[in-house]
């Protein structure tokens, strides 16, 4: 399989769908917080990838030898409501941090390892076979921009979380 010659459309329904809606199950089952998509009647474009203040990324790695990513961006606010919640479902811990400390960065990485993990299920059920790499983590635009080398395409998708904010999973190709 080359991403390089498969459709938007294609890309989206196989890879990228799973991801966005393995990530509304999974923020609700490990934050108790409320997120929506509009992504089936999403009309913006989504080859958009503006970074926010915190990212949390993963090479996903095809049986082609292709690398890509999936990148959960988040404004640092909605980063430490997400990482305090997703401690406080998981681990039962009390302690509200107030900054994007290690404890917050280690729950938002086990996040999108869950998306990752639960989408790959539906993900491996097409031609498309993806393993995944450690999650590394992105505190600036500068740190991001080795990212977008020998991309051919992004779709970046909102998440919606009631009353909190929004955050973005990009899906990145080469």
């Amino acid at each position: 399989m080359e991403l390089q010659g498969a459709s938007t459309d294609n890309i989206r329904n196989s890879v990228l769908l799973p991801f966005v809606s393995e990530a509304i199950h999974t923020l609700n089952t490990m934050t108790g917080l409320k997120a929506s998509s509009d992504l089936l009647t999403y009309h913006d474009p989504l080859n958009v990838f503006t970074f926010k203040d915190f990212a949390v990324s993963i090479n996903t790695t095809f049986t082609n030898g292709v690398t890509n990513n999936i990148v959960m961006m988040f404004d640092q606010e909605t980063a430490i409501i997400i990482g305090n919640q997703v401690r406080s479902v998981l681990l039962g811990s009390t302690e509200t941090a107030s900054s994007l400390n290690e404890d917050v960065k280690e729950a938002l990485a086990e996040l999108l390892n869950t998306i990752i993990g639960l989408a790959t299920r539906e993900i491996n059920e097409t031609n498309h076979k993806i393993s995944f790499g450690p999650p590394l983590y992105l505190y600036s635009k500068e740190d991001s921009e080795f990212l977008l080398e020998g991309i051919k395409q992004i779709m970046t998708v909102p998440i919606e979380l009631e009353n909190i904010g929004r955050i973005h999973l990009s899906y990145l190709t080469r």
